[in-house]
């Protein structure tokens, strides 16, 4: 349950910051491309850790499961 509210609090907020793009004027969106920025700064190191993690602590339990 929580994921699926996780999953869908971004996919809201993608679709918000889409539809600003579409119709803020451009000296508007100044302040909008700092978060985005930001989350194109976030994603590549978010998911090297979640790599990371399945790679160092996921594979490990999946083996003790079988």
């Amino acid at each position: 349950m929580c994921r699926k509210i996780f999953a869908g609090f971004f996919f809201i907020l993608a679709l918000v910051m889409g539809l600003l793009v579409s119709i803020l004027p451009q000296d508007q969106l100044a302040n909008l491309f700092y978060v985005s920025r930001f989350i194109e700064v976030m994603i590549p190191i978010l998911g090297v850790g979640a790599l990371l993690k399945y790679l160092f602590f996921c594979s490990k339990s999946s083996d003790s499961n079988k």
